[in-house]
């Protein structure tokens, strides 16, 4: 017969296992897990739970062996930063809270360093209204094998409200952003409510030590800098933080290729920014910016290279992605441009030591409009060779 001590002990155990068990039931995953880029070389993964628990992340490097990462805060919002990847490597993770995996294990690519020159990455924007658009351009990306989207901007509409963004941009992504991190920009909707607050949020992109929030900022991925600015919620004139920050950020990039983006596009046959083209665009020509891609306008549009406002053969290629899924726009083709088309889609960008191979395509994946940027060693050289439906740009090292 069982003792009065040893019957409480029972008891008492009982009790603290179904409690347990209580508390594990109780948290429950509301959105993601989904990634961030918080700098150059880590990866953050982001959840929410309907419940206040911690926040664990395990992850394994193609060693094999499963290691931890943790947060200290206790929430319902969930960050864990990882840092010391290898290079390039296929990571695989779970996200636990209160001890229980709440999603299928997974995998994302590490960061590369500036030894690698081989990688892909994706172009999306105006995904505004989601939508089976978005789930189709979602798919295209897992099977793309990029190691992230640059976003253009107009991620939610209409007002960029938090309320919509599960709906729109959360759930139609959702198989992408497993794998891959969305960096986005600021687009004209997104900063309709709170000045973008619920953008802020809910990404996690690398700071600019010049602000306190990131409404513009940097990263390096392999040899190209990406440089992402805000024309919606932030001034950009000269001696503005931005544009200083802007020139100070392009001057010290010792990158091979240079990539900016943000939402409302200089060059368009829709919608131009003429002030953005008047103030920015001499800088990206004086720096040697590559390409610059834009969304606002629904549609895919790539200019000739153009110089001191002008098709040239040597110069900065704009690029708009507005195909996300909003409802298309009209256009009226310009001088200065070398393709456009009224398409949703998405833009792939293959970079392969001195060569880009860049390829825009619609939902299910076909190719319509394509590229091919060359920086041959050492000579330098100039000119445009003219492909059907592509253009192929010869050009020395900037």
């Amino acid at each position: 017969m069982s003792s009065p001590g040893s019957l409480l002990r029972t008891v008492l155990i009982g009790v603290a296992a179904f409690c347990a068990v209580e508390s594990a039931l109780a948290v429950a995953l509301v959105r993601g897990p989904y990634l961030g880029r918080p700098s150059d070389s880590s990866v953050a993964v982001i959840w929410n739970t309907d419940t206040a628990a911690d926040s664990r992340v395990d992850y394994a490097a193609p060693d094999g062996v499963w290691r931890t990462a943790t947060s200290p805060e206790v929430g319902t919002r969930h960050v864990v930063a990882i840092t010391g990847l290898p290079s390039g490597a296929e990571i695989n993770y779970r996200v636990l809270s209160a001890g229980v995996q709440l999603a299928p294990e997974s995998s994302f690519r590490a960061p590369r360093d500036g030894t690698e020159t081989r990688f892909r990455f994706a172009v999306i924007g105006d995904t505004a209204e989601g939508g089976s658009v978005l789930t189709d351009i979602a798919d295209r990306l897992v099977e793309s094998g990029a190691d992230f989207a640059v976003h253009t901007g107009d991620v939610v509409y209409p007002t960029g409200a938090q309320q919509n963004y599960d709906k729109t941009f959360f759930l139609p992504l959702a198989r992408w952003l497993l794998h891959g991190p969305v960096l986005p920009a600021l687009g004209n909707h997104d900063v309709m409510t709170g000045r973008g607050s619920a953008y802020l949020s809910n990404f996690v992109v690398p700071p600019n030590g010049v602000t306190q929030s990131s409404r513009f900022y940097a990263i390096r991925q392999a040899n190209a800098l990406f440089v992402c600015l805000d024309v919606e919620s932030s001034s950009y004139g000269a001696d503005s933080p931005q544009y200083d920050w802007l020139v100070r950020t392009l001057s010290a990039s010792t990158a091979t290729w240079k990539f900016v983006y943000f939402h409302e596009p200089p060059y368009s046959s829709g919608h131009p920014n003429h002030l953005v083209r008047l103030i920015l665009c001499p800088l990206f020509e004086h720096f040697g910016v590559d390409i610059v891609f834009s969304g606002h306008v629904h549609l895919y549009e790539r200019t000739w290279p153009i110089r001191d406002f002008v098709p040239s053969g040597r110069g900065v290629v704009y690029i708009t992605e507005g195909g996300g899924g909003s409802p298309l726009s009209d256009f009226h083709q310009e001088d200065y441009t070398a393709f456009v088309a009224a398409r949703f889609g998405y833009t792939e960008v293959q970079i392969d030591g001195g060569t880009l191979d860049l390829t825009a395509h619609d939902p299910s994946g076909a190719v319509f409009d394509s590229l091919v940027l060359d920086k041959p060693q050492p000579a330098p050289s100039a000119g445009v060779r003219i492909h059907k439906g592509h253009v192929r740009r010869h050009m020395g090292r900037r």
